[in-house]
């Protein structure tokens, strides 16, 4: 007889005898396709290269609230977490685990509503909004008295640093905008208006962009060229208000401005194509 998996699985001529909603998280076919059942949370991606992998909540949060509230971005400078609060526009460091380290420094000098951060491997860049540019800080935090007019859009809102060339994305205009390491802008925008209108971060992961929106409590993945890819995931289950984004390792974290929380998102096999957890037996994803 033919079976057909949920989750868009092809048909199979399998044996009758195969008791196809068993408790087994594994389903091995006789022609040698291995399927793992949904509402398995496996995130050992190495044992399982060929599934499909769709970033999930981690379900592992830490609190900012008690250093600043209101949390805009985030950066990751190779050991340390650093977040941007955007009540007392201070930037406080964290460990991996989201510990305070009692370190900060202040931004409220430069501009009184900052909204993006970067840490481009030698200096901290904050974005302001009201002044419409970008200020440049030392590794200690002390502000080395540079700074850059963002020349395009405005109200601007996260920054990323590929290595090369800074991007910006601007919440009038909904576009994201690429500048040189001096901040002349490059000629180069992709648009995110399709997906998002309400624009709050950006992030670059090696090979492809991810940008937080508002509008729908989102995070949407680009490629290099600032093509929508179609991969999402979805952050509203844990707060209504994300702002900054940032990848450490192979996970991404967010920050969230409701709960004052940043939260932790991981690739996983086992999900639904909208990024959930998916529920019973009938969502299998092949992994062999």
């Amino acid at each position: 007889m033919a079976i057909s998996l949920g989750g868009g699985g092809s048909f199979s001529a399998i044996n009758e005898k195969k008791e196809f909603n068993s408790d087994a998280n594994l389903i091995t076919l006789e022609d040698g396709r291995v399927y793992l059942k949904g509402g398995v949370t496996e995130t050992d991606t190495t044992t399982y290269p060929d599934a499909t992998k769709v970033f999930a909540y981690s379900g592992t949060y830490f609190s900012v609230a008690a250093q600043e509230v209101e949390p805009r971005d985030i950066t990751w400078d190779g050991t340390y977490l650093w977040v941007l609060g955007g009540d007392g526009r201070d930037v406080g460091k964290y460990s991996a685990s989201g510990a305070y380290q009692n370190v900060a420094f202040s931004v409220i000098s430069q501009d009184n509503a900052p909204t993006g951060l970067e840490w481009d491997g030698t200096h901290f860049w904050v974005v302001g909004q009201v002044t419409n540019k970008v200020y440049k800080y030392t590794s200690a935090g002390v502000y080395t008295n540079t700074s850059y007019a963002l020349s395009q859009g405005s109200n601007p809102r996260g920054i990323a640093w590929d290595g090369t060339y800074f991007w910006v994305v601007t919440n009038t205009g909904d576009a994201v905008y690429k500048y040189n390491a001096s901040f002349v802008y490059q000629n180069v925008s992709f648009s995110i208006a399709s997906q998002d209108t309400v624009p709050t971060g950006i992030e670059w992961d090696g090979t492809h962009f991810w940008v937080v929106g508002q509008q729908n409590d989102t995070a949407y993945r680009y490629t290099a060229a600032g093509v929508y890819t179609g991969e999402s995931f979805y952050i509203g289950s844990q707060d209504g208000l994300p702002n900054g984004i940032v990848q450490v390792g192979t996970d991404l974290w967010v920050t969230g401005d409701v709960y004052n929380y940043v939260y932790k998102y991981q690739k996983q096999i086992g999900v639904d194509s909208q990024g959930g957890i998916a529920d019973g037996n009938q969502n299998y994803v092949r992994i062999k």
